[in-house]
């Protein structure tokens, strides 16, 4: 748990960031919002003539693309890791009709736009409850201050669960990338040598030719 006290909640930058998150949620969930029926009204409108496959074809990449870059702009704001989002299709080397038909039948794009949409009335609710708080901290500020005392912000720590919560609350739709072993670093033959040498009575040297041979140990050595 946060044991920061206000002058540290004041002075650590995190007030800031979450009210940035929370901002954010409203201002973007409008752009989001208005991109996307604009975008898929009229590529769906256009879609009987020859400029509207393309179109739809963009809408659909685009949203995909916009979700993966809010998540990744969220979690730079707040502070927090987040893996990279999982894709579930290849449009390498796909022609137009087939990169259409991927992306409508992945799961991803459906989840995505669900993200993109559920943006607008989260952040309606999240900016509606920064505002109160605005004021409700400014007056705990006022209490606290003239006292000088070691006590927490309440509104700060509100402030904390709402950004938090508000981010997690859409985060879950994206799916991520299953966690991969990490790789052993490349190691150079004589690092190789020297390892083997020293676990065994039969050590290694490395010829004039750089080629690793196999050299017998005495007993004891």
């Amino acid at each position: 748990m946060d044991d920061s006290n206000w002058l540290d909640a004041l002075s650590d930058g995190k007030v800031l960031r979450h009210w940035l998150a929370l901002f954010g949620q409203f201002f973007l969930g409008v752009l989001y919002f208005t991109l996307l029926v604009a975008g898929y009204a009229t590529s769906i409108g256009l879609s009987f003539v020859l400029i509207g496959i393309p179109l739809l074809l963009f809408t659909l990449a685009s949203t995909r693309t916009l979700a993966d870059i809010d998540r990744r702009l969220m979690a730079a704001v707040l502070g927090v890791d987040v893996p990279r989002t999982a894709e579930d299709i290849d449009l390498r080397g796909a022609k137009l009709g087939e990169r259409l038909g991927l992306l409508l039948g992945s799961a991803l794009t459906y989840r995505s736009l669900l993200y993109l949409l559920l943006k607008l009335p989260i952040g309606v609710i999240t900016f509606t409850a920064s505002m109160i708080l605005l004021p409700l901290m400014a007056l705990e500020l006022l209490i606290l201050a003239p006292l000088t005392v070691d006590l927490h912000l309440l509104t700060a720590r509100l402030l904390h669960w709402l950004a938090m919560g508000s981010y997690r609350a859409v985060d879950w739709l994206l799916p991520v990338e299953a966690a991969h072993m990490a790789e052993k670093p490349k190691r150079s033959r004589l690092e190789l040598a020297d390892d083997e040498e020293g676990e065994g009575d039969e050590g290694y040297y490395i010829d004039s030719e750089g080629e690793i041979q196999p050299a017998i140990r005495r007993a004891g050595r």
